[in-house]
């Protein structure tokens, strides 16, 4: 039986402030990386397409796998289906799987595999309340790509379309396997499973990336782009003193909250005044977090 497996990767990971979910780590592994060690073990033989970015794949397994990009870039998953759908080969069934999934298993893929080429439907998880998981599903190829056709412009519109008016083989999982993750809170409930089931994790699954050992208990850890950036910062511009990983955890924090409150405050705004703040505190001896309370007092005073 042939199979191919398509992993969304095309998302802007908004809630996840920008940083692109499918590169993040769990428990030593990209989640892109752990999705596609999970695709391996289930169907060692199928073809593989990645719609959407390819970060958080090692050279090797990038080389190992399809890529393509939905037209125009961000314009949503069913538009990555598509895009994948056109450019895969022919095959018995595919396999469509969220880039933010990592804990799917290879029994729950094999078992929608199955379901979905006895039934001739699509198969989907359904969880202990019912719920289908769209994004995690086998499909027909032939009826797949026969439902895209019928639904025509699928820029910006919804996966569930796909499954409009169709019979569904259910498949029960485990609820735990088929969850995703938007925000840095969800992502830490997925990486305490990680920490206390995954044979391989070493160290505190938490990190974003690697986390200096100099961070406060709790902080949010540093992505590995902005880590990038702030030595490059430090190496190539003028003046360019070095931030720690603490320090850089607790602007990223402080933009966050800023993001994620009520008020119409820009964290671009109030990144960059922290950023200015803190180059003075160097010289004035004040305290980033002191710096950072003073821009959010700023800020909270202009709306009023």
């Amino acid at each position: 039986m042939s199979v191919t497996v398509m992993i969304l990767s095309g998302g802007r990971s908004r809630r996840f402030g920008g940083v692109h979910k499918p590169g993040v780590r769990l428990g030593g592994q990209t989640v892109i990386s752990r999705i596609l060690g999970t695709v391996r073990q289930a169907v060692p033989e199928a073809e593989v397409w990645v719609a959407g970015a390819t970060v958080g794949l090692t050279d090797a397994e990038a080389e190992s796998v399809g890529s393509v990009r939905e037209e125009p870039e961000f314009s949503g998953p069913l538009a990555g289906i598509e895009a994948a759908s056109l450019a895969m080969g022919d095959s018995e069934v595919t396999v469509i799987l969220a880039g933010d999934m990592p804990l799917v298993q290879p029994d729950h893929l094999r078992a929608l595999i199955v379901a979905s080429r006895e039934s001739g439907l699509p198969a989907s998880g359904v969880d202990d309340r019912g719920k289908l998981q769209f994004l995690c599903a086998a499909w027909p190829t032939v009826l797949l790509r026969r439902r895209l056709a019928d639904i025509g412009q699928t820029q910006d519109r919804a996966v569930k379309l796909l499954f409009s008016g169709l019979e569904v083989a259910r498949v029960d999982v485990d609820p735990a396997e088929i969850i995703d993750f938007d925000t840095r809170e969800e992502y830490e409930r997925v990486a305490r499973r990680i920490e206390a089931t995954d044979a391989d994790t070493a160290g505190d699954p938490r990190d974003w990336t690697a986390a200096s050992a100099d961070a406060p208990s709790g902080a949010r850890a540093v992505p590995e782009q902005v880590l990038r950036m702030r030595d490059l910062a430090a190496g190539e511009l003028p003046g360019g003193e070095r931030m720690t990983d603490a320090e850089i955890a607790a602007v990223l924090e402080f933009a966050s909250r800023v993001k994620h409150s009520d008020s119409s405050l820009s964290p671009v705004v109030a990144a960059f005044l922290a950023g200015r703040l803190h180059a003075a505190t160097r010289e004035g001896g004040a305290s980033l977090a002191e710096a950072l309370a003073q821009v959010e007092g700023a800020l909270t005073r202009s709306r009023g």
